[in-house]
């Protein structure tokens, strides 16, 4: 989707304004609506403000924790249009189960910290008309090119959620599936939370005191508290990137061969945080490509991501989209890349420099220790490279220790209020002012899982 003044061209299609977008099954957000800082799993990489968080590629003008879809993660095939043709009005809460104040919160323990990470599984995004991943799948390897070029600004709109927009109907199911296929033995029921960037994250800005509301589902399943995040659309789109975050990784990155067409790579990773057991899913932008790695499938080979208006142009309108009805196909296929060679991109011109604590929490809660802050003059780079920060995440915990006891409290709170109730399906909501709250789901139950999953996690002990 390419925007023209004040409207928009979506392959196969003449210029379009937003209103007629919302008819064809987008939702068109606002810049100023663009909530890509709620750590979720997509990213606004360009001019960025706050944290960076959140993955869909949208990279380039990011406010805050971002959301991430472009070539990598370009807008997709798309779920049933009559759920999307206009943004929804905020649903009423239901009964309160428990109300939060996470400043004063009483905190169990002074300093928690993250131990024991390891990796648990990964997939990939397949850029296909029907809901594919490939598992382990592999995040596009750190391939600059010899001589640094003049790079286009970004002019895609992108998806805020590319899990949701690509499977509305259980949008973490790809991730229970292929850690299943992975670890067949895992102990599911040892896990305290199931979440992801944007979920955990918005819970830390909640014990930061950022004033930005945000709202997701909680749901339990056996013992294990899922944490779903939850757009007023999975369609919803992040208009108007105009920086270099979608430009700037199709030129320094490139898919390896065994997972080619992918648009995106999500990664599931476990620690203990204060006793707490936490699987996170979240999104990876690259890696560094070292001599040894286990494949699942044949040697791989660098191949560069086709272009925007290439890819694009096979994704018109008029595509088969995506149902809730449609079943998930996985294909195990790609690269297990351990957690040490991954890292996180930041496209930032080169006047203003940027400020790390702006992605050191996100570097923290997804425990990655390599970041590239890619600096630009007029879209021209000069040699960007990928340093370890790992010794600046260990710095950002030790001098945050308040916040993260605040933090700690928070999620076992809630944890203790979903497992203490007679009921299964919650959300969690702030306003970005007063107490935090959780509250029943109201109308039609939202799972986290479907049933064959929810029965799995509920049955193994």
């Amino acid at each position: 989707m390419i925007k023209e003044g004040g409207y928009y061209k979506v392959s196969g299609s003449a210029l379009l304004q937003q209103k007629d977008l919302r008819k064809r099954g987008y939702y068109v957000m606002s810049t100023q609506d663009d909530d890509r800082g709620s750590w979720g799993d997509g990213r606004g990489r360009g001019r960025g403000r706050g944290w960076g968080w959140g993955r869909g590629r949208g990279r380039g003008r990011g406010r805050g924790f971002a959301s991430r879809n472009s070539t990598f993660n370009q807008p997709h095939p798309h779920p049933p249009t009559q759920q999307t043709q206009h943004e929804p009005p905020p649903q009423p809460l239901g009964q309160a189960i428990d109300t939060i104040n996470a400043q004063t919160i009483l905190v169990e323990l002074n300093n928690p910290t993250i131990q024991d990470v390891s990796y648990v599984a990964s997939y990939n995004w397949l850029n296909t008309e029907s809901p594919s991943i490939l598992v382990p799948g592999s995040p596009p390897v750190w391939s600059p090119p010899v001589e640094d070029v003049k790079l286009e600004r970004d002019s895609q709109d992108v998806f805020r959620d590319v899990n949701a927009a690509r499977y509305p109907s259980y949008p973490m199911e790809p991730a229970a599936r292929a850690l299943l296929a992975m670890k067949p033995e895992f102990k599911l029921h040892s896990l305290d939370v199931v979440g992801c960037g944007s979920t955990l994250g918005n819970l830390l800005r909640c014990a930061m005191a950022e004033d930005k509301p945000f709202r997701f589902d909680a749901m339990l399943v056996g013992e294990t508290a899922f944490f779903v995040r939850r757009e007023s659309s999975p369609t919803l789109l992040i208009p108007d990137l105009n920086g270099f975050g979608q430009t700037f990784p199709e030129i320094y990155t490139a898919w390896d061969s065994d997972v080619r067409n992918s648009c995106s790579h999500q990664r599931i990773i476990q620690y203990d945080l204060g006793g707490l057991q936490i699987l996170i899913r979240t999104e990876t932008d690259a890696y560094v490509k070292k001599s040894t790695k286990k494949a699942v499938s044949s040697p791989a080979h660098p191949v560069r991501s086709p272009s925007l208006d290439s890819t694009l142009a096979g994704i018109a309108v008029d595509r088969p989209d995506p149902s809730p009805t449609q079943e998930l196909e996985i294909k195990m296929q790609g690269t297990v890349v351990p957690q040490e060679q991954i890292f996180d991109i930041k496209t930032r011109n080169k006047r203003r420099e940027y400020n790390m604590d702006e992605i050191l929490p996100r570097l923290w809660m997804n425990q990655t220790s390599k970041f590239l802050i890619a600096y630009h003059e007029f879209g021209l780079f000069d040699k960007p490279e990928v340093v370890s920060v790992k010794e600046d995440v260990l710095k950002w915990e030790k001098a945050n220790s308040s916040l993260l006891a605040r933090f700690h409290a928070l999620v076992k709170r809630i944890i203790d209020a979903v497992r203490d109730s007679d009921h299964r399906h919650f959300e969690v909501s702030w306003d970005g002012k007063g107490p935090l709250l959780v509250t029943k789901q109201i109308g039609e139950e939202r799972d986290a899982l479907p049933p064959d999953l929810v029965s799995l996690w509920e049955n193994l002990n």
